[in-house]
């Protein structure tokens, strides 16, 4: 008995115990319900379970009359997560560019997880040039055209060159030594600003930008906005802005894509491009080597190519950390070309002054093309952004003329050292720009600045050294007044160490209906300060170019209206009908170009200095018809183009042209076989060549029909990719050019270098993922 009684207190001491217990967890159960808390949201892809970065997730309280309760909205960070501390019964909607909208409702505080669907919907592409924030083309105020970066590989496009070159609205034009130029909506040369990431690429040469020292091994898509930017990116973006938009994100930890390339014009590249993504880190590594061996279509003498030998090295490296609110990215490239340019041969005495011998004079022209940059994302709360970008790019051309004995084989470098020329540019570029939004988005704000300092040093430059600067602060203010309205309206302050630069303005309106109907009407004002070369270049190469620059050029000052209209029928058993229409104006007054003086001496070129010209005026319209059914695509666009240049208050004095111009592009995947086929039909219309002499003279380039065809497959779950197919398969290869004589390279004999005839190509692409 004794022992039951000691027991007895032992059992009562632990119930009381387990009741304090009892009642403990309801008291917290009941205090943790009445005080605010934290807890998560993950969003995942259905298609592999992996986190998705950037989901909007909204909350929108149960009990509107409440104003104590407010709704937010965020974003998921790179592990697809987003915390949030609502007491209140709210509903959650996550939604995500490209995937299908989720609703939730929520009444009590706990860890959601939800899988959301990639859309069968068509989805939008996702723009950022001239942006606030990343946003669709549909939602932009600019007319943005993407070509997204699979449709180049299925093309066989290797550079910027043949990535354009089947573009309606874009008119490329070729020079032996300067390379390959580029026009939009008919500006064309210094007038159009080509970007990588932001970044200017720099070293234009006769006002051309080589676009075939430009790679797109790496890269995500390519953006082209018609009509001046200036606004945002100041001088050089009058025309418009190309954009070259490298690789962000990848899904998965290791890329490894190796490439080989192969064209029967006597082409053959290598590349290979790696990706890795671990934690919050992602890096990219990319290099590769492309050799081209010339093409002539004239054999008539031997040795002289009209298309160079080159051979180009490239590499590329990139670093990306992405934290739950900013993101900082680290970019540097290299490039390197080495171009050959043979002379005609000669018969002369050796230097034994015995014996004959023949010689040629060759030209080498080394380049090479560093950039360095590196930028910050910061994304705060209630729709504000700060973007910073950095960077340094450069441009280096050697250039040497050499006489080779053609029988032993040795060079000389030619004693002239007007026939030697060492071009170096520098820029540094400073970009910082603070978006921010208010009243339910429906106001928004940019502001920013734009620094550009640059440096050029070469030969045939007076003093053999020049720099200018240009220092910007510019803003915009975005305004939804009704559903779908957007009113964008933006000025640019600038100051520059040599011209007197004025308000630049810009206006926008974009009108969205039910997302079917698109208005968009632009007014911008551009502004092109003259290049250090246009002012001081005094160059003379021995035989073909002679260019002297100007001192006393005026910036070019120019006014342009844009319009658009979309409209998108969604028919039955999925047929989709989009049409598009577009029309432009441009307006520029003391547009630089050249004035020729003819030689005196016939063995000399003629001398060419640049030159203010009074008016400059192009207009025109486009009209494109889409069909999508399924797996076939189908575009049929036309444009006519008006040029108009007058140096004089005499409008009978005016020089003009009228030029049509037409593409058809077809684009087709053949059920269970997975090939697909590519086609791409262009006609580009008669071109304008101007001449200034006493007057200005007018003559054209002829027109030429363009067709590319290619077919692609993919094997071993898409780790091989095949592509085959021929380029300008109706053998385009020299022009006639009429009645006028341009500079060097670009128009000679009456005939113009477009392309280097009928080629085939086949493409091998090795990807492992893990």
């Amino acid at each position: 008995m004794s022992d039951v009684s000691k027991l007895f207190p032992k059992i009562a001491l632990a119930v009381k115990k387990i009741y304090g217990l009892i009642f403990f967890c309801l008291f917290y159960t009941v205090l943790s319900a009445s005080l605010p808390g934290s807890a998560s949201i993950t969003v995942l892809r259905a298609e592999n379970h992996k986190p998705l970065s950037d989901a909007i997730v909204s909350f929108i309280p149960l009990q509107e009359a409440n104003e104590k309760v407010k709704g937010i909205q965020g974003q998921t960070n790179s592990l697809g997560v987003f915390t949030y501390n609502f007491t209140e019964p709210v509903i959650i909607k996550v939604s995500h560019l490209g995937y299908e909208t989720i609703m939730d409702t929520v009444y009590v505080l706990s860890d959601k997880k939800y899988e959301i669907q990639w859309t069968t919907k068509e989805v939008k592409d996702v723009v950022v040039t001239g942006q606030y924030t990343p946003n669709s083309t549909q939602n932009s105020v600019y007319q943005v055209k993407v070509l997204q970066g699979d449709m180049l590989k299925a093309k066989g496009a290797n550079n910027l060159r043949e990535a354009l070159q089947n573009e309606l609205n874009i008119d490329l034009g070729q020079d032996g030594v300067f390379g390959t130029g580029i026009g939009i909506n008919g500006i064309s040369g210094e007038g159009v600003k080509i970007m990588v990431d932001g970044v200017p690429i720099v070293g234009r040469l006769d006002g051309k930008l080589d676009l075939s020292q430009i790679n797109i091994n790496n890269i995500e898509r390519i953006e082209i906005v018609e009509g001046p930017l200036s606004v945002m990116y100041g001088t050089d973006a009058m025309g418009g802005v190309i954009n070259i938009i490298t690789k962000t994100y990848q899904q998965d930890k290791i890329n490894i894509l190796l490439k080989g390339y192969y064209e029967s014009s006597g082409q053959y590249n290598a590349e290979l491009n790696t990706g890795f993504s671990f934690n919050k880190n992602q890096i990219y590594l990319s290099g590769g080597r492309y050799f081209f061996d010339g093409y002539t279509a004239d054999h008539s003498v031997q040795r002289v190519q009209q298309w160079k030998p080159k051979e180009q090295y490239f590499a590329d490296a990139k670093y990306i950390y992405t934290g739950n609110r900013f993101r900082v990215s680290v970019t540097g490239a290299f490039f390197r070309e080495k171009m050959l340019d043979r002379g005609v041969p000669e018969k002369t005495l050796a230097q034994d002054g015995t014996s004959w011998t023949y010689v040629g004079g060759d030209g080498h022209y080394l380049t090479f093309r560093p950039r360095v940059a590196t930028s910050l994302m910061c994304r705060f709360k209630d729709g504000i952004q700060l973007d910073a970008l950095l960077a340094y790019t450069g441009f280096f051309r050697f250039s040497n003329n050499y006489v080779k004995d053609l029988v032993t084989l040795k060079e000389q470098i030619v004693a002239d050292s007007k026939q030697q020329d060492t071009t170096r540019y520098h820029q540094i570029v400073f970009r910082p720009t603070y978006s921010m939004s208010g009243w339910k988005n429906r106001l928004n704000f940019q502001f920013g600045l734009d620094i550009n300092q640059e440096f050029t040093q070469t030969t045939n430059l007076l003093n053999r050294k020049q720099q200018s600067g240009d220092y910007a602060a510019f803003g915009s203010v975005r305004i939804t007044v009704v559903k779908g309205l957007a009113i964008q309206a933006a000025i640019r302050f600038s100051y520059n160490s040599r011209f007197r630069v004025p308000l630049i303005p810009s206006l926008n309106i974009r009108y969205l209906y039910k997302d079917k109907l698109t208005l968009r009407a632009s007014y911008g004002r551009g502004y092109r300060a003259p290049s250090l070369k246009e002012l001081y270049l005094f160059f003379f190469d021995g035989g073909t170019h002679a260019i002297h620059g100007n001192a006393e050029l005026k910036p070019e000052d120019g006014h342009c209206i844009n319009g658009s209209f979309n409209y998108t029928f969604n028919l039955a058993k999925k047929h989709r009908l989009e049409f598009a229409t577009s029309a432009f104006y441009n307006r520029i007054s003391d547009k630089i170009d050249f004035v020729r003086t003819p030689a005196r001496i016939s063995s000399e070129p003629d001398t060419f200095q640049y030159y203010n010209i009074n008016r400059y005026i192009t207009y025109g319209f486009q009209e494109e018809i889409t069909y999508q059914w399924k797996r076939l695509k189908v575009s049929l666009s036309g444009m006519i183009t008006h040029y108009n240049m007058n140096n004089s208050s005499n409008a009978s004095a005016d020089a003009s042209l009228w030029s049509p111009d037409a593409s058809v592009s077809a684009n087709y995947i053949v059920p269970k076989a997975e090939i697909g086929i590519n086609l791409i039909y262009k006609y580009t219309g008669r071109k304008p060549l101007f001449s200034v002499n006493s007057s200005i003279q007018t003559g054209a380039r002829n027109d030429f029909h363009w067709l590319d065809a290619s077919l692609s497959r993919n094997f071993w779950k898409d780790r091989i990719q095949l592509t085959v197919g021929g380029k300008n398969l109706l053998n385009v290869t020299n022009v006639q050019a009429n009645n006028v004589s341009g500079v060097g390279h670009n128009v000679g004999g009456n005939s113009v270098n477009i392309g280097w005839g009928r080629t085939f190509f086949c493409s091998l692409i090795l990807q492992f993922t893990k």
